[in-house]
């Protein structure tokens, strides 16, 4: 077949295309590591534009050592809104992970908890369950939403018309996800609040237990959870980003005017 035959539907072409963006994602690669000899700058651009022949989508599958042309089944792909990924492109992320943040009622110690990541065929898509929180009524569980072209994932959640963001990279080497978590607080009786939050996520290994609950500044993976969440924002896995503030000239002009 020649180079410039084109086997797939342009619908077609982009998924693949979306499959090779989330396989480099997952392998901490970039669209540059796919430039060889036989394959220029020029070609990869195409390829992820949905223009690529057969020969050229055989190359990569030998670069990355994968198969891109087998059509998933219905349960294999998850619908074009949550991302449309297939459960070949994602298998990767499923999981236990030990997930870390602070509380949003005293801030200075800090929630942790399981998070299972797997495959649902009856929606189909990866979707996250909260386990072994020790504030039990409030655990959730969602699908996972994987967009295409970012190395980020959203874990989301709705009850009754109230939605939970959980915003996070893909795993890196270490299994471990950094991002923001944003919900609504309720601290108390009929007050809620909206909340940002810094969170991780850390791969379990088979068997492992980790320290999990309430964890104060005394305890012994306070440290170690809390310089893992620091990352988020001196890493730039997320920023907080502050109202402006006025000049001082200006705020002079304000306070002069007021009755």
């Amino acid at each position: 077949m020649s180079d410039t035959s084109r086997p797939q539907s342009k619908n077609e072409r982009l998924a693949i295309a979306a499959a090779i963006q989330h396989h480099l994602d997952a392998h901490g690669l970039a669209r540059k590591d796919l430039i060889r000899d036989y394959l220029s700058k020029s070609t990869i651009d195409k390829l992820f534009q949905g223009e690529f022949s057969e020969r050229t989508l055989t190359k990569i599958e030998a670069i990355l050592k994968i198969s891109l042309t087998s059509k998933p089944g219905e349960d294999d792909q998850a619908p074009g809104q949550f991302g449309g990924y297939t459960l070949q492109a994602v298998e990767y992320m499923q999981g236990d992970y030990l997930c870390v943040r602070p509380m949003f009622t005293h801030a200075t110690n800090l929630s942790a908890y399981i998070i299972r990541i797997v495959w649902d065929r009856t929606v189909p898509s990866l979707c996250f369950e909260e386990l072994s929180r020790p504030d039990f009524k409030y655990a959730q569980k969602g699908a996972v939403y994987v967009p295409f072209g970012t190395p980020f994932i959203n874990l989301v959640s709705t009850h009754l018309g109230n939605l939970r963001t959980v915003l996070l990279s893909l795993p890196d080497r270490d299994g471990i996800c950094r991002g923001l978590i944003t919900t609504l607080s309720n601290p108390k009786g009929t007050m809620y609040t909206p909340v940002a939050a810094p969170i991780f996520l850390r791969r379990l290994g088979q068997g492992e237990q980790p320290e999990l609950g309430f964890i104060a500044p005394e305890h012994k993976a306070y440290v170690d959870y809390l310089n893992l969440l620091a990352s988020v924002v001196t890493d730039e896995y997320g920023r907080f980003v502050p109202a402006p503030t006025l000049p001082t000239d200006r705020r002079r002009v304000i306070a002069a005017v007021k009755p």
